[in-house]
């Protein structure tokens, strides 16, 4: 019996051990489960969504008031803007050239009401929910250790029902990814998950959401990994959970509402002819441009409008809807997402003059509804601005290939409009790698076009600044987050100084520095007793002309036979790591984890080769630990 015992007891150690459960196991298990929750949770959106938006258009319908369709245009022919209305049965004619519903006030109304009751519902029960959703979830991921606040998802979601329902100018994957996002963070917390491990299930709760919702499982893996970063970084280590969310999620989707393809096309794209790429090459600057336009478009008009505005939070958002039904009255294509307007761009059916003025006001639309406070993501109108453009400069790029007789290279339009798509998201979100798999799969699985557009995407996101981002919670590389920069608060550390913490005169010690024309083996000699690894080498004069580090001289002597002649000044490095005074300590540490050093020279900012002191790693700990203990964060 004891033999049993004991056999019995070491059977869950052997399982641990053999199927490291700990280490890897447990998140794939845990993954499996998140993508079935946001599954039942994309499908709830979606469900939902389809008897709002049907529920709204009944009541314009019983209005009098029929918004058009993508069917009433054809490449050539259309309704003008300002007559978009003309088949409506019952309308009023003003200025003898603009046509509208008989009741079109309901167009400045509903909107108008849908955003008030979001904005009260956001300013009541949930404030940090105002905002695009994925940057909560960004921000989560950074600075809050994985964990989302129960209510936020909930109160976004529902928010974002409402402006979405009411014709807000949005996406659907904002808010489902938030939820998948929540539902994952929740489920961390309850099984008492550490915090690396929080921050892995975070991600492939909003890579389960996205890719469930969009049915695209290997770009919302991709998504959900890139979105954190203003950069091309990816973060690697959740790569496999969020992969097994979301194609966990997409199946969980599809079991009950079947394959919905939000967008297709009939026929494959690509590359056609040889010039094809270096055309598309052309475009991205224009591209870039635009991306510059909108993301401005979306910032100043939250900063410097709506969040001065003299009135009420919660009725900004009403404000927003109001004007965007303004737009709406001559351009009711901006209203919603706009899937089925690119599913007909995609398709060639849309006429010229139409593609080229929706640009601006979809823009405008999508800027009004996002910065006045109003829920939705911004993907889905990003694809349809991008879409509009490469579709504008595939058209003008045949207008002018045919007038110079060359017409026979005129790029695929359908391809022109999938650059635009692509390349205009991934330089605004920066998503290079994302945003292509994005285009494929919407389109129904066709990577024929994946490698172009690769490579497109990282020439826009090497010609776009990093602060050119819809995102303003992304950081620009991992060093930036406070998930890779240890347990220190980011900003604890941005409001200590250097100076503070080794210059003053209590705390000030002294520094070794290696004269210039010092041996090899002087070298050694001097730095053999010191405990620091970096040390500054100065001219005759005392001017710091370098640093050195041990790991230096042991490798001059184990790769340099001839090693007498050199000096000390031959191996040094130059001053590209170096702090000044009112430097904090947050540039600091982050230099000395970059360099992978311990000490840091201090330089006066007037005279860059005057050395003041050293700052070393445990310095800055302690300083840190010091005002933290102290509760001081001024």
């Amino acid at each position: 019996m004891e033999g049993q015992h004991y056999g019995n007891q070491t059977v869950p150690k052997k399982f641990r051990q053999r199927f490291d459960w700990d280490s890897s196991g447990k998140l794939l298990v845990y993954s499996v489960v998140v993508g079935f929750l946001t599954g039942f949770l994309a499908v709830s959106v979606y469900s939902g969504s389809q008897y709002l938006t049907h529920s709204v258009t009944d009541i314009f319908s019983s209005a009098g008031i029929v918004f058009p369709t993508p069917n009433d245009y054809t490449v050539s022919t259309g309704l003008l803007p300002g007559q978009a209305y003309q088949n409506v049965l019952r309308k009023d004619i003003y200025f003898n050239c603009i046509i509208l519903p008989r009741y079109w006030i309901l167009i400045l109304l509903i909107p108008s009401f849908g955003g008030l009751l979001c904005g009260f519902l956001v300013w009541s029960f949930a404030p940090e929910a105002v905002g695009e959703s994925t940057d909560s979830v960004i921000r989560s991921f950074h600075c809050r250790n994985g964990i989302l606040r129960n209510r936020l998802p909930i109160i976004k979601t529902l928010a974002s029902f409402l402006t979405l329902g009411s014709g807000g100018s949005a996406g659907w994957e904002g808010p489902t990814t938030l939820l998948g996002a929540g539902a994952a963070s929740s489920l961390a917390q309850s099984l008492r998950l550490n915090v690396p491990d929080r921050r892995i299930l975070l991600l492939a709760g909003a890579a389960g959401g996205i890719g469930a919702i969009f049915q695209i499982p290997l770009a919302g893996a991709l998504y959900a990994v890139e979105i954190l970063y203003a950069s091309t970084a990816l973060e690697f280590t959740a790569i496999i959970p969020c992969l097994i969310s979301s194609v966990v999620g997409y199946s969980t989707f599809r079991f009950f509402h079947g394959e919905v393809r939000l967008l297709e096309i009939s026929e494959t794209v690509g590359i056609q002819h040889g010039t094809d790429f270096f055309i598309f090459l052309i475009f991205i600057p224009i591209i870039a441009l635009c991306g510059l336009l909108f993301v401005r478009m979306v910032m100043e008009l939250r900063n410097r409008i709506f969040r001065r505005l003299p009135i009420p939070e919660f009725f900004k958002p009403a404000l927003g809807g109001f004007l965007l039904g303004c737009i709406a009255l001559t351009y009711p294509q901006v209203l919603g997402g706009g899937y089925g307007w690119m599913h007909r761009l995609l398709e060639n059916q849309l006429p010229f003059y139409l593609i080229l003025c929706l640009i601006v006001p979809k823009m405008l639309a999508t800027a009004l509804t996002v910065s006045s406070g109003g829920g939705g993501g911004l993907l889905a109108p990003s694809l349809f601005i991008g879409g509009l453009i490469g579709g504008t400069l595939g058209h003008l790029c045949g207008i002018l290939f045919e007038t110079i007789g060359i017409s026979g290279l005129t790029p695929d339009m359908t391809t022109c409009v999938l650059i635009g798509m692509a390349t205009f998201y991934s330089g605004i979100g920066k998503l290079p790698f994302a945003a292509a798999v994005i285009v494929c799969e919407m389109i129904g699985f066709d990577f024929t076009i994946l490698i172009p557009l690769f490579v497109l995407n990282l020439v826009h996101i090497a010609i776009q600044s990093p602060s050119t981002s819809l995102y303003e919670e992304q950081v620009l590389a991992p060093i930036d987050s406070e998930s890779h920069f240890g347990n220190y608060s980011i900003d604890l550390l941005q409001v200590i100084t250097v100076q503070e913490t080794c210059l003053d005169k209590e705390k000030k010690r002294t520094v070794l520095t290696i004269p210039a024309e010092s041996s090899i083996p002087q070298t050694a000699k001097l730095i053999a007793s010191k405990p620091d690894s970096l040390f500054p080498v100065a001219d005759k004069e005392n001017h710091l002309i370098g640093v050195v580090q041990s790991s230096d001289i042991w490798a001059v002597f184990r790769s340099r036979k001839k090693w007498g002649a050199l000096t000390a000044k031959d191996i040094s490095r130059n001053l590209e790591i170096a702090v000044f005074p009112n430097d904090n300590l947050y540039k600091a540490l982050r230099i000395c984890t970059l360099w992978q050093i311990s000490e840091l020279p201090v330089v006066d900012p007037q005279h860059p080769d005057l050395l003041l002191g050293m700052i070393r790693h445990h310095e800055i700990i302690a300083a840190y630990n010091e005002r933290l203990a102290a509760a001081q964060w001024t």
